[in-house]
């Protein structure tokens, strides 16, 4: 079996966990014999063409290098037509017996290859909503888009993406437009996939609202390196550390951690590492709040494991629904309990009550209520974080994931 792999970034290039779990999505294949190739995008300074722990990449794709930025959007526009021009020459020069569109942003390019199988990874809201939150003021939405639904919620929202919605984009007809069209050239990508890779039960409920029954899905979780978290050595630190990974912008949350802890007379440490624009202002808002927080940078993935381990209970206050929660499993697989959002794909994760708590998302009084619990009891923090790893092991072992997708491959192969 030789799978073709399709992804608008790639590590080195990772603009998220998507990436990193592509890569170790490819990396278990390929440790299972099967043979995988990778199509994704060329920056400057990359080879055009390497072997990278058994995995053939290709990176002949064109986008643009900051998906954050509104100049990295605009030269994003590019990529699906560069998919459309890159992909038939290499299909016919190298021969997969399957395509596999490893991102939301792959599938317009993807969908237009006939004549091989087609799979589709689902690991992002963006496959259902045009702004990519599924969220209308504030709220989840239940229901499909219209053009007229979008325009009330992006004109109403505050985040578009991984970008602020400013307003220049917020009351721009034009913006509306381009934005909402591309949104549709995924929809109406789906009926030219033969079979779909949520990457929780969350994605897969509204792939059934878009008309994907179940019987064309298959839930994959991602795949973490659980060892590296397991095995972490720890650093004491005398108090309880709390710990947030994740951006400095409204829709990862932490301004409600920095709410729920206003007051909070219990000893504690809240450790913060990340990115992004409004670090400054949560800055304040701790010191406003007189929240006992530090303020990281953003690590990389090999330092994760250690903080983890140092740390004792993972905060993961996202707002938005989230289609899987990456750092909530790793918190798991180092044996922490997990105070998370009560929304998303964070659900197939976090068990409420034993595994970690489960607020609402935004709601900083359940956030208190939730943090004092824990911060007040080691004893129960011990309790989760054991029950916590031996699911992790149970539920989300690198075998069991990768022998669905194999099942999945073998299907649509047939």
């Amino acid at each position: 079996m030789h799978v073709l792999m399709v992804s608008e970034y790639f590590p080195p290039r990772a603009m998220g966990g998507g990436e990193l779990s592509a890569f170790a999505l490819a990396k278990a294949l390929v440790k299972r014999h099967v043979k995988v190739s990778v199509l994704t995008s060329h920056f400057g300074g990359d080879t055009r063409e390497e072997t990278r722990d058994g995995i053939k990449i290709y990176r002949l794709l064109k986008t643009g290098n900051d998906s954050g930025s509104l100049k990295g959007n605009l030269e994003r526009r590019k990529f699906t037509a560069s998919v459309k021009r890159a992909l038939p020459a290499l299909v016919k020069r190298i021969k997969p017996s399957i395509v596999h569109a490893m991102n939301i942003t792959s599938m317009p390019g993807v969908a237009s290859l006939k004549g091989i199988p087609l799979i589709a990874h689902i690991n992002s809201p963006l496959a259902f909503c045009p702004k990519g939150t599924l969220l209308y003021q504030g709220k989840e939405r239940t229901e499909p888009y219209t053009f007229g639904s979008f325009v009330k919620a992006y004109v109403s929202g505050e985040e578009l993406g991984r970008m602020g919605n400013a307003w220049y984009l917020r009351y721009n007809p034009l913006a509306w437009a381009a934005i909402y069209s591309r949104w549709v050239r995924i929809r109406n990508s789906f009926p030219k996939f033969n079979h779909f890779l949520p990457i929780s039960t969350a994605m897969q409920r509204w792939l059934e609202k878009y008309g994907v029954g179940k019987k064309r899905s298959t839930v994959v979780p991602n795949i973490i390196n659980l060892d590296a978290f397991q095995d972490a050595k720890a650093q004491e630190h005398g108090i309880p550390r709390l710990l947030y990974l994740g951006g400095y912008v409204h829709m990862k949350g932490l301004h409600v951690v920095l709410d729920a802890l206003q007051g909070v007379q219990l000893p504690y440490e809240l450790h913060c590492y990340g990115t992004g624009s409004e670090k400054n202002a949560l800055q304040e808002l701790a010191w406003k709040n007189g929240v006992s927080a530090v303020f990281h940078d953003e690590v990389s993935q090999k330092e994760l494991p250690s903080i983890m381990a140092s740390s004792d209970i993972l905060a993961f206050p996202s707002l938005v629904p989230e289609a899987f929660g990456r750092v909530a499993l790793e918190a798991m697989a180092a044996g922490k309990p997990v105070v998370a959002s009560d929304i998303g794909g964070i659900t197939d994760i976090v068990v409420d009550g034993k595994t970690g708590l489960l607020p609402d998302a935004g709601d900083a009084a359940q956030w208190r209520n939730a943090l004092v619990r824990l911060l007040d009891d080691a004893k129960l923090r011990k309790q989760m974080g054991s029950s916590g790893r031996k699911r992790a092991q149970a539920r989300f072992a690198e075998k069991k994931i990768v022998d669905t997708v194999i099942k999945a491959y073998r299907k649509v192969a047939e």
